[in-house]
Parts: C-alpha cells; sequence; structure tokens
C-alpha cells in the first residue's frame, strides 16, 4: 500500500508527532529556491528535524537546514486505522488560509444548507463542466458550492481569459455558466480581478488538476465527485 511505502521512506529519518516548529525566517530557503521554490510559512511537522513548509508549488516536509525535501504522506499507525498526519495537518492549514477568500467566491448555497465546500474550477475543463450541470444534485444534498478560479493552462490561456471575464462580471454566475456552456459571452477579462490570487492559492494547496474540492475540515478531494459520495466523505 502507498502509505506503507511512505512510511518505510521516513523512517529512515525518525518519526516524532511533537516536531519543534522554527519560523519562515529562520528557515535556510537557498536550495529551495534554486528549484523554484518559494515558501510562504511554516508549520510544526510530524518527523524530527523537519518542518512543513506551504509552497508556491504545495506542501512539503523541509529539514530545519534547507537541504533535504519529502514530498508525500506521514501516518500514524498506532490506532486500530492509519490516520494521514499529513492530510491533517495540511487541512488545517488550508482552512485558514481559505479565510482570506470568502468574499471572492462564486457562491450556490444550498437552501437546507448542511455543508460548504470549495471549488477550484476551470471553465474549460470537462469535467468542471459536468459537476457545474450537476449543481442540483449538490444543492438538493445540502452542499453549497463555493467556487474559485484555477485556469490549468495558466493565466494567459483560454482558461485563464475567461475566468477572469467571469470575475470581472457583474452577474458571475451567469457569466460562469455561459463559458461552461460554451455559449457565446463577451466579457472584459482586464478589470482587477482576484483570478491570479486564486490560482497561487490552489497551487500552494497542492492543486493540480480541476476540479479540486476543498472539504470544511481542509481536505482536498480531487475530481468531479457525484454528489451522494461527497455527501459521504463530508460524514466521515
Amino acid at each position: 500500500m502507498q502509505y506503507l511505502t511512505t512510511l518505510l521512506a521516513v523512517s529512515a529519518i525518525g518519526f516524532s508527532l511533537f516536531s519543534a516548529p522554527i519560523s519562515a525566517d529562520e528557515l535556510n530557503t537557498k536550495h529551495l529556491n534554486r528549484i523554484g521554490i518559494e515558501v510562504i510559512s511554516t508549520e510544526p511537522g510530524e518527523i524530527d528535524g523537519y518542518v512543513r513548509v506551504v509552497t508556491n508549488q504545495g506542501m512539503f516536509y523541509v529539514s530545519e537546514d534547507g537541504k533535504k525535501l519529502i514530498s508525500g504522506n506521514v501516518f500514524d499507525i498506532t490506532n486500530s486505522a492509519p490516520e494521514n498526519l499529513t492530510e491533517k495537518g495540511n487541512g488545517a492549514v488550508r482552512k485558514e488560509m481559505l479565510t482570506d477568500f470568502v468574499d471572492d467566491m462564486i457562491v450556490y448555497k444550498a437552501d437546507d444548507e448542511k455543508y460548504k465546500v470549495t471549488v477550484f474550477t476551470d471553465t474549460t475543463c470537462g469535467y468542471c463542466q459536468r459537476l457545474h450541470e450537476n449543481l442540483d444534485s449538490y444543492l438538493s444534498a445540502g452542499i453549497t458550492i463555493q467556487y474559485l478560479a484555477f485556469p490549468r493552462g495558466g493565466l494567459d490561456s483560454k482558461g485563464g481569459q475567461e475566468l477572469q471575464a467571469v470575475w470581472c462580471a457583474d452577474d458571475k454566475k451567469a457569466a460562469i455558466s455561459a463559458f461552461k456552456d460554451e455559449e457565446s459571452y463577451r466579457g472584459n477579462s482586464s478589470c482587477s480581478n482576484p483570478v491570479e490570487q486564486h490560482y497561487s492559492l490552489g497551487k500552494s494547496f497542492g492543486v493540480t488538476g480541476t476540479p479540486a474540492i476543498i472539504l470544511p475540515d481542509g481536505r482536498l478531494i480531487p475530481g468531479a465527485v457525484p454528489a451522494r459520495r461527497l455527501l459521504s466523505e463530508l460524514r466521515k
């Protein structure tokens, strides 16, 4: 199993639930910067001598001397079922970071709201279009959908231009529906808009494709998960 491979990889380094935190200012980022990784923030990690870092390319474990990087999950196997400590910690970070973007979201609110999920979306993504077509199934299940932008091909791509036009529109819901339904829509993409910030946020979360769903506890689920299965995940 994949988590066993990860466990074997990290066991040689030393496993601990009580790693002392080191600040982003204290971390030596020279080697990270050389390979294009920029540190946004640091958190206590689960491995002795390593910290969890939020970067422009996702979340990793980095040694306190800044010379080693681990990409993967750490599991606690002391209980009856393995617990993914990495995703649990990453979830808390994502949840906190999302609070700064609440006002930027395009929100489809369920009448009988039980849960809110945030979806990184791209107007040119077929699975995003499928999720959008089935919005009513999520809303009927009590799941509010909150959109943020994630142009897979970058800001200058077709999706990037369309998403900027959506967030520039007075009626953002009409604009995003038009693009996702591949209807003709004339929009202005040159206004001041938050799409670049959304894109950077998604990359720092480890989003690599769309749709990417962030649950209320910060867990990330990739893909167009049907409403019934998403509801099952939300109840966990």
